[in-house]
């Protein structure tokens, strides 16, 4: 679906743990000033949401997904409490980066490895072109961190053909090419690794 003056990215990636320790490093040392939503399963409102200083304790926290608003430095509202010790500038968030967790699951196909996401998306006609240039930005900084340490993940679905944009880290490649664990991007269709 398209939407008028829409920008962002998306992509679907397979991480373990120790991939995802390695993709808040690396975005650590591009993205200082970020800090990681937790989000809680269950009904709105229902959890309480807290600002943490690492994707990890996010996810720690919340289980599986966490959110980055942008732009980095943004500042929480009285709603939110801050449980790291994080360097605010005053800004509002009008974009959120979203990390959702990959994992292996078992069905009663058997087991799988299940894409996790990065995806962001903002309104150009919302943030104005400062903004719009900063969003940008920052949004390229976290995919160079994400391309800096993931592979390229090229699969090959049912009938052969090949399909590629999306990622896999170091420790996933790894099990899946070890141990032969077919991959799905949330659907029925299993996909192996090329």
């Amino acid at each position: 679906m398209s939407y008028p003056g829409a920008r962002g990215k998306a992509t679907s990636l397979w991480l373990l743990p120790a991939d995802e320790s390695a993709l808040d490093s690396e975005l650590a040392k591009r993205l200082p000033a970020r800090g990681w939503l937790c989000s809680h399963p269950g009904p709105v409102g229902l959890h309480e949401v807290h600002l943490h200083g690492c994707l990890l304790a996010a996810l720690d926290c919340g289980g599986v997904q966490a959110f980055m608003p942008l732009p980095v430095g943004w500042t929480p509202g009285p709603q939110i409490p801050a449980l790291d010790d994080l360097k605010t500038d005053g800004r509002a968030s009008v974009a959120i980066l979203q990390f959702l967790r990959s994992e292996v699951r078992t069905d009663e196909r058997g087991e799988h490895f299940s894409a996790g996401r990065l995806a962001v998306r903002w309104f150009e006609n919302e943030v104005g072109p400062e903004l719009h240039a900063t969003l940008s930005s920052e949004v390229g900084t976290a995919w160079a961190g994400l391309r800096a340490m993931t592979n390229s993940a090229k699969v090959q679905n049912g009938d052969g053909s090949t399909t590629g944009g999306m990622r896999i880290g170091t420790a996933a490649k790894t099990l899946v090419l070890g141990s032969r664990l077919p991959l799905t991007r949330g659907g029925w269709e299993r996909l192996s690794l090329t």
